[in-house]
């Protein structure tokens, strides 16, 4: 389980021969790509193959693309208010 996209990023470029000047997958789909665009992608194939949930878009990345907000972005600032403020 990874708690930041980042920690991803790291496994695929260590672990999985990721190429390493695009950034790691989650970075490559946010910067490169575009995540409205991956989204845009994702809704086209779950309609393309309604029985199956392979392709259906999380509600991460819905949410997002609706706030105009990168994966990364998100977990920074939830990470910010979920800590303690002792």
């Amino acid at each position: 389980m990874c708690h930041h996209p980042d920690c991803i990023d790291i496994i695929y470029l260590y672990g999985y021969g990721w190429p390493a000047w695009r950034g790691g997958p989650m970075f490559w789909a946010e910067n490169e790509v575009g995540l409205g665009e991956v989204l845009k992608k994702l809704v086209e194939y779950s309609s393309k193959y309604p029985g199956s949930d392979y392709f259906k878009p999380s509600k991460l990345l819905e949410e997002c693309v609706e706030k105009n907000i990168g994966i990364s972005k998100y977990y920074d600032e939830k990470i910010k208010k979920d800590r303690s403020k002792l």
